[in-house]
């Protein structure tokens, strides 16, 4: 479907996005008049602590004398609980709203984060304290996905069709913000604290950062649609279109997932550059590359009028990270490098942003939150999945090929174009 058509079909008033015609015109209202300064800033914060958490757990546990090898199944436990959570949480919260969810699951996710201490002794069960981390996981509120939600319910309600579009884009970059800033603010915390009072402060970040996210909820929650006993019909009773559309979510789930694999063996494929080249501490600084790449790029895209499908640029996105793929493989040094992780970060951007837009086209009113948590389940999948292969394949650093892990990062390219191509025989409305 080309632009213009899909424009006339948000127009109309059978479109998901019913608008005015005027409105259909207009840019709409600003994301700040929109959603409100206290939202923006709290669901900015709000995301915080799941970007610090894994980097955080696997520090605290090799620094409590456990082993590398027990924090990287740590962290394997964190994003495993994660993919198995986060569509239950998703299905909670467009059944109940998203304040009881995230009041929840910050008090579950807290309570295996203190859990932690008492296992992370030397000669502690393993199975503790991997089970304590996938609750962790599996008990992330998904701020992000909730977010995405709202500006689709705001959308929904007349707040203009072009609002999700930048909404969307500025949901990527502050995705991306927070996974440059939380990992480094965790790995300052273990160094400078130690792992057991960082532990404590990761509890208390939780707290606040979902906490104020949940207030802001509170203040707002008579806006947010839920289903009640009224309106829910039987499950062999319901309507074609209130379904989950499974089947038009198979390409934008394929493009979060490359993304996932992308950011995965990237991370993993320096790992083991910089070890190699007894450049540890420059890991860091050249994977931050990417969510620098990856916010710009979304910023661009939600602030430019879309001139092509998204099928062209979910394509042009992984198109993209083929040429990164290329340029990290054969870095001769950091800055070759990182101008490499840059150009990953501009495919992934691009893939993020189109891929959550055509979730949330496609998703029925009453179960957007359930297609965004699906959406960043694949991403999730994804990056476990190639931070694992990453290391397999580049075997050991001192005598091994680094590069070759970086192969993940091309299959993600592959992936993505033949996601693209995927999005051109569906339609973008019910």
């Amino acid at each position: 479907m080309n632009h213009r058509l899909a424009h006339r079909r948000a127009a109309t008033p059978t479109a998901s996005h019913a608008a005015t015609p005027a409105a259909a015109h207009a840019a709409g209202p600003s994301l700040v008049a929109a959603g409100g300064p206290a939202f923006l800033v709290t669901a900015l914060l709000g995301r915080v602590p799941s970007s610090m958490i894994q980097l955080g757990l696997l520090m605290v546990v090799t620094s409590s004398g456990l082993g590398i090898g027990l924090g990287g199944l740590t962290v394997a436990a964190v994003g495993v609980g994660t993919a198995l959570g986060a569509p239950l949480v998703g299905r909670a919260v467009d059944r109940w709203g998203p304040l009881p969810v995230v009041v929840a699951a910050t008090a579950v996710q807290v309570t295996a984060l203190l859990c932690l201490l008492a296992v992370t002794a030397p000669g502690s069960p393993t199975a503790a304290v991997l089970l304590c981390a996938a609750v962790v996981g599996a008990a992330n509120p998904q701020v992000g996905s909730i977010a995405r939600s709202r500006w689709s319910h705001l959308a929904r309600r007349g707040a203009g069709p072009d609002l999700v579009h930048r909404a969307l884009g500025y949901e990527v970059a502050a995705d991306e913000v927070g996974f440059v800033v939380g990992p480094v603010a965790a790995g300052l915390l273990v160094a400078l604290l130690g792992p057991l009072p960082a532990l404590w402060v990761l509890a208390a970040v939780a707290v606040a950062g979902q906490g104020a996210f949940a207030a802001q909820l509170w203040t707002d929650r008579a806006t947010w649609p839920r289903r009640t006993a009224a309106t829910r019909r039987p499950r062999g009773e319901r309507a074609a279109g209130e379904r989950l559309p499974l089947v038009r979510l198979v390409a934008p789930a394929l493009a979060c997932l490359a993304v996932g694999a992308a950011f995965g063996a990237t991370q993993t494929g320096l790992t083991a550059v910089h070890a190699q080249r007894g450049t540890p501490e420059l890991t860091g600084l050249v994977y931050a590359c990417t969510g620098i790449g990856s916010a710009v790029a979304s910023l661009v895209l939600a602030r430019a009028t879309p001139r092509a499908g998204l099928a062209a640029r979910v394509a042009a996105g992984g198109a993209v990270l083929l040429l990164g793929a290329a340029g990290l493989a054969t870095a001769p040094g950091p800055g070759t490098a990182a101008v490499s992780a840059l150009v990953v970060g501009v495919g992934a951007g691009l893939l993020l942003v189109s891929g959550y837009t055509r979730g949330e086209q496609v998703a029925p009113a009453h179960a957007v939150a359930s297609t965004m948590t699906l959406l960043a389940t694949a991403l999730v999948l994804g990056l476990s999945a190639a931070a694992a292969l990453a290391g397999a394949l580049a075997g050991d650093v001192v005598g091994g090929d680094p590069a070759r892990a970086f192969w993940p990062v091309a299959a993600a390219g592959v992936l993505a174009v033949g996601a693209g191509l995927g999005l051109r025989g569906t339609t973008a409305r019910r």
